[in-house]
C-alpha cells in the first residue's frame, strides 16, 4: 500500500518532459479586468504566467500585443478546459481569523429583520433561504442553495445592516466556501480583517508548495512559509488554539477549509490546504501558488489547435 502510493506522488510532481508529448497548441488572450495597471504591472504578469508555464510545459510564449493584451501560446497535452482554468487562475491566496456561528447570530437576526420591508413578523427574508445553520463554536454561519448565495449577500450589504454589527466586529467579510459535494450547499463564513482591511497572513509569504495526500488520503496541498510568513503563522495558530477558534484557508476569495488548531501554536511555517480537490487541482494549486498571484483576468480569445 505504501509502495503504490509512493507512485502516485511520483507521477504528481513529475516534470512534464517524462510525461506524454504535446497533442495541441493552444492560444490564449487575456487582459486584467481593471484596466488601470502600469506597464510594470502587466510585465510583472508576465514574468508570473512564464512561471506558471515552465512547471508544465517546455514550448511556450507570452507576450504584451498591445497595452494590458497578453497572449499565451504553448504547445501542451493538458486537457484543453484545465489549462484554461491554470492561466486565468488568480491564485490569490489569504489566511483570515474567523468569528464563531454564535458571535453573529444577534446580527443575522436584525438582517432578517431589515430584510422584511413588510414588516410581517410571519415573513423571514434571509431565514427562509437557509438550508441548514452552523453548529456554536464552529466558523459556519449557515448554508445556502447556489441559486440563493447572490441574494444572500444582498441582504448583508442592505443600507444599515453593517450598523447592526457591534463596533469591534465591523474589520468583517463574508465569504462562501466551496460547494458541498454531498449536498451541493455553500456554507457562508464571516472572516475577520485587519484594521486595514487586510487578511491575517497573505499567499505572498509561500515559498514552497507541493501536491501529496492528507490523513483521509485525499490529495492536498502543503505549503513552506518564510522566516517572516512563520513568525506569523505561529502567532496566528497560538491564537486560534488558546481562543479555540479557526482559521479559514481562502483561495481567490472561496474558503476551502477552516481548521482549528488542537495541539498549540505551528512553528516552523507548514500548512495545509484541503477541500476535496483531485489529484490534478492539487498540482495545479501548487504550482500557481508557487508562481505567484495575478489579478483577475478576462478572456478575449482561446484556440486550440490539434498538433498532427
Amino acid at each position: 500500500m505504501k509502495y503504490s502510493r509512493l507512485f502516485v506522488l511520483i507521477l504528481m510532481v513529475s516534470s512534464c518532459d517524462f510525461g506524454p508529448q504535446p497533442d495541441k497548441t493552444i492560444e490564449i488572450i487575456i487582459e486584467p479586468e481593471k484596466q488601470s495597471l502600469t506597464n510594470q504591472s502587466i510585465d510583472t504578469i508576465i514574468k508570473t504566467l512564464q512561471g506558471r508555464l515552465k512547471k508544465i510545459v517546455s514550448q511556450y510564449e507570452v507576450v504584451n500585443l498591445n497595452g494590458s493584451k497578453i497572449q499565451v501560446t504553448a504547445a501542451t497535452n493538458y486537457e484543453a478546459e484545465r489549462f484554461k482554468q491554470y492561466i486565468l487562475n488568480q491564485g490569490k491566496l489569504d489566511f483570515y481569523e474567523t468569528f464563531k456561528m454564535e458571535e453573529l447570530t444577534n446580527f443575522l437576526i436584525e438582517v432578517n429583520v431589515l430584510a422584511n420591508k413588510r414588516k410581517d413578523t410571519a415573513i423571514n427574508p434571509l431565514f427562509d433561504l437557509i438550508k441548514s445553520v452552523g453548529y456554536e463554536g464552529e466558523p459556519i454561519l449557515f448554508a445556502v442553495e447556489e441559486k440563493d448565495t447572490a441574494q444572500v449577500k444582498k441582504y448583508l450589504s442592505l443600507k444599515g445592516a453593517a450598523y447592526k454589527l457591534p463596533m469591534k466586529k465591523r474589520y468583517i467579510e463574508f465569504l462562501w466556501g466551496t460547494k458541498e459535494k454531498e449536498t451541493g450547499y455553500f456554507s457562508l463564513y464571516a472572516v475577520k480583517k485587519t484594521r486595514q482591511m487586510q487578511p491575517a497572513l497573505s499567499g505572498d509569504v509561500v515559498i514552497n508548495a507541493f501536491a501529496t495526500y492528507g490523513g483521509l488520503n485525499m490529495p492536498v496541498i502543503a505549503m513552506q512559509m518564510n522566516e517572516e510568513g512563520s513568525k506569523k503563522w505561529e502567532e496566528l495558530t497560538g491564537k486560534a488554539f488558546q481562543q479555540r477558534s479557526n482559521i479559514a484557508i481562502v483561495l481567490n476569495n472561496e474558503v476551502y477549509s477552516a481548521p482549528g488548531v488542537s495541539n498549540g501554536p505551528i512553528h516552523g511555517g507548514q500548512s495545509e490546504i484541503s477541500g476535496d480537490f483531485t489529484a490534478e487541482e492539487a498540482l495545479d494549486f501548487a504550482h500557481i501558488l508557487i508562481s505567484g498571484e495575478i489579478p483577475k483576468m478576462k478572456l478575449l480569445s482561446f484556440k486550440v489547435e490539434e498538433i498532427k
